[in-house]
């Protein structure tokens, strides 16, 4: 007999998964706007994952460093090979802040060899992009007199760490603002200290672009360039000395723009064999192991809705066509935990333990198997983050979320789910849940099995 109390925990925590499951189903399709929660705009989970350039469409550009112009320092010694593969380095990072301050947050920069690929996903205006990117620069700083007289150079770009546009509300003017490197600070401070009451000038690959006059010296590493700027001429300004800032000079080698129709498509059909595969899991758990099945496909769609959501909120993730693929992937390696553990529970329970027994023994004799298999690939997935081009990056981030969350619902929610249905029945529902003795038959034909393996091997 079953008592009421002992069934209490069950119904509380079988409810408590189905109400999280409805939840998260309506967060994950359900968008509301235009005032339908009167004050609040709500989007769905897959409307704020960020899309790579594959299914977002946008602008890709492949850069070579220009080896005809390279600085003296990496021509003339023997660690040039060292100093022009820092500098492709150092011109990559400039690359990455220069666009992450201009607004493309999502901008991919990957170096290969000598040269360097940038990837700007969803941009409407590539054209600028491209000449921003591609544009050859030097930038100095030089005392400036007049327009006819050229002096020494004082401190080049490599010393100025980030540009920007601030608004001064006193003037009602933009300004350009200008952050050095620690070594620029103190360079900054001396020059400024020196050119107090005159005029420090902009060159950029020699050439004449402004100067702006010295009331003071500045010593705190920031400044800011004043003048009567819109924000598209203040902008240009910042673009023209961050992009001066870089070690290298860049010769643009190709280039293009892609559309989101692609991206649409690969998406629709992600969408619908994901669904499919769903399903026929589904279908293939209930069908094979009955209500344990249940308890593992309840735990699939508790799966299914968290892993969206971390797509959703997690910063670093950016879908690709590969990430989809690590989406299936690690949905599959989800289903073959429970599985592995399902027949390990079978196994327990014809060796003649209670149900409760053998589930517990089951996910014990489990944890080795699926642990070896899944840090195996976790391993993988972080490699390829770390060394993997950009849509490999995509997979392995995609795939490392959907491993973990797996590992977490297999062996955590699928056990208390499956514990928490069984909590319903007793030892003579055990055919409810695949689970059978073993009998004298099985035990016959175990035996005849292993003997013709035996004699199969003897012969050969």
């Amino acid at each position: 007999m079953i008592k009421s109390k002992s069934i209490a925990l069950p119904i509380v925590i079988l409810a408590v998964f189905s109400i999280l499951i409805i939840l998260g189903t309506v967060f994950a399709f359900v968008s509301l706007t235009d005032g339908q929660l009167g004050i609040y705009n709500y989007n769905a989970y897959p409307t704020c994952i960020k899309l790579g350039l594959d299914l977002s469409g946008g602008a890709y550009a492949v850069y070579e460093v220009d080896e005809e112009n390279l600085p003296e320092s990496m021509t003339d010694g023997e660690n040039d090979e060292q100093e022009i593969e820092m500098a492709i380095e150092g011109t990559r990072a400039s690359l990455e802040s220069l666009l992450f301050n201009k607004g493309y947050t999502e901008a991919q920069v990957s170096v290969y060899g000598r040269t360097i690929r940038v990837e700007v996903p969803d941009v409407d205006d590539p054209e600028r992009i491209f000449e921003l990117i591609g544009r050859p620069s030097s930038l100095e700083f030089k005392e400036y007199t007049d327009a006819e007289t050229v002096n020494d150079t004082l401190m080049t770009g490599d010393e100025i760490a980030e540009t920007g546009v601030t608004y001064n509300s006193e003037t009602g003017y933009y300004e350009v603002a200008l952050r050095f490197t620690s070594s620029g600070t103190d360079k900054f401070a001396e020059i400024t200290s020196d050119l107090t009451g005159k005029n420090l000038g902009i060159y950029i690959n020699g050439e004449y672009v402004m100067h702006a006059s010295v009331p003071e010296a500045i010593t705190g590493g920031q400044a800011s360039i004043s003048g009567q700027y819109s924000y598209d001429d203040a902008y240009a300004l910042a673009v023209q000395i961050q992009a001066g800032s870089f070690p290298l000079q860049l010769n643009m080698r190709e280039s293009s723009t892609l559309t989101a129709t692609l991206g649409d498509s690969a998406i629709r059909a992600g969408v619908i064999a994901g669904l499919v595969g769903l399903l026929l899991i589904v279908v293939y758990l209930i069908a094979i192991y009955r209500l344990m099945g249940v308890a593992a496909s309840i735990a699939l769609a508790y799966y299914t809705m968290t892993y969206v959501f971390f797509l959703a909120v997690f910063p670093w993730v950016q879908l690709t066509l590969a990430g989809i693929a690590g989406i299936l992937l690690s949905m599959g390696m989800a289903v073959d935990a429970n599985v592995i553990i399902f027949e390990r529970v079978k196994e327990e329970y014809a060796k003649g333990k209670s149900m409760r027994m053998a589930v517990s023994e089951g996910f014990k004799r489990s944890l080795g198997a699926i642990l070896d298999g899944n840090i195996t690939t976790i391993i993988g997935a972080v490699v390829l983050m770390l060394v993997g081009a950009s849509t490999i990056k995509g997979f392995g981030i995609t795939l490392l979320i959907g491993i973990v969350l797996s590992l977490f619902t297999s062996l955590l929610i699928t056990r208390i789910l499956l514990k928490a249905i069984m909590a319903f029945h007793s030892e003579k529902h055990a055919a409810m849940y695949a689970l059978k003795r073993k009998t004298e038959e099985d035990d016959v034909q175990e035996e005849n099995a292993s003997e013709e393996e035996v004699q199969g091997g003897a012969t050969v």
